[in-house]
């Protein structure tokens, strides 16, 4: 079988996984009650996981598609920390929240959350369309639910000059419980690398698709303990670290789940299939989507590399086998089997 590994080029000197991933602090692991800092340091086999997912979430391009292949000895919990990964790209490359641009090109019959920035108050309602006031276009808003029964069924019109003044979103705000969570998710991250903008976990639109099977995934990381440089003795679940919901559920939260049987239009940039059952369906995800596909060497067969070979005959790859990128490649520990393809969409 042959893979070749296709990186786009980078400007530094490569030193360690750690350097690669933007870790400012060691990274911790354990299944027990507590960490132990002498033995729970992860391995270089995890981090080439999460750099991968990293880097993989970097890749989008909006006029390109890239396919990635990834064949490990095994995927148990190597799905965790590639996700772990991805949503540390996505933190990395955030920029706040819903843009007057997005929120101005919404269609009629949206449903929308917002809240005054003054006071406080939260609001359910709809798009209705955009009207112009003294030649200025201005969003129409619908009224559906408020504390206060006399707004609902009440029409407002919001400029672009008193955008700044509510908070928008198309999904649901997260619950009292679930921004607890969020937010010891989002502390746990500032602390790992550096300067995390804390809107980020709580920001419209999602980051990542994880389509596997779910109560096996679930299972692999439950009672999975993380804790990151000297704060190992406040750490935090492995889920509750990713943070994941069932896509199609409704709640908020940047990396979604979902089986290959389910939900799997997602607004994510990257989608991960995570094995066999996965791959099967990805006709039906949509071209807008990049993929990142997971499978153990031993689910690795014949249909898998005939979809490879077809890849190879209409992708556009560069081989970067030299320099820096080499001296990636060389860094990933053995059994790990690589090959990535970009198309136009």
């Amino acid at each position: 079988m042959s893979w070749g590994f296709h990186l786009n080029k980078l400007t530094v000197e490569i030193d360690t996984f750690d350097t690669l991933i933007g870790l400012r602090k060691p990274l911790y692991i354990s299944d027990k009650a507590s960490i132990n800092v002498a033995v729970d340091l992860i391995g270089e086999w995890a981090k080439a996981c999460i750099y991968l997912g990293k880097w993989a979430k970097s890749q989008y391009k909006k006029d390109t598609r890239r396919i990635t292949f990834l064949v490990l000895p095994s995927r148990e919990i190597a799905t965790a920390f590639i996700s772990l990964g991805a949503l540390i790209s996505s933190i990395g490359s955030y920029k706040d929240g819903l843009s007057w641009t997005k929120f101005s090109t919404l269609d009629s019959g949206v449903e929308i959350y917002w809240k005054r920035v003054e006071s406080g108050d939260l609001f359910i309602g709809k798009v209705v369309g955009v009207e112009l006031i003294a030649s200025e276009p201005a969003i129409k808003l619908e009224i559906t639910k408020s504390r206060k029964t006399k707004d609902v069924g009440s029409i407002i019109l919001i400029p672009e000059a008193q955008f700044n003044k509510f908070q928008f979103s198309t999904e649901k705000p997260a619950s009292a419980q679930r921004e607890v969570v969020m937010n010891a998710s989002i502390a746990f991250m500032e602390h790992l690398l550096g300067d995390v903008s804390p809107a980020w976990a709580k920001s419209d639109g999602q980051d990542l698709l994880l389509v596997t099977k779910m109560n096996q995934f679930k299972s692999s990381i439950d009672c999975l303990l993380v804790g990151a440089g000297d704060q190992c003795g406040r750490p935090i679940e492995f889920e509750s670290l990713l943070g994941f919901e069932k896509l199609g559920d409704g709640r908020h939260s940047k990396m979604k789940i979902s089986h290959s049987k389910g939900d799997l239009d997602s607004s994510a940039e990257l989608v991960i299939l995570d094995g066999p059952s996965a791959f099967s369906i990805k006709e039906h995800i949509p071209l807008k989507n990049d993929l990142l596909i997971i499978f153990d060497s031993l689910e690795f067969s014949e249909n898998e590399l005939e979809f490879v070979n077809e890849l190879e005959l209409v992708a556009e790859t560069i081989d970067f086998s030299y320099g820096p990128s080499h001296a990636i490649v060389e860094k990933f520990p053995v059994g790990f089997e690589i090959s990535s393809y970009s198309f136009l969409r």
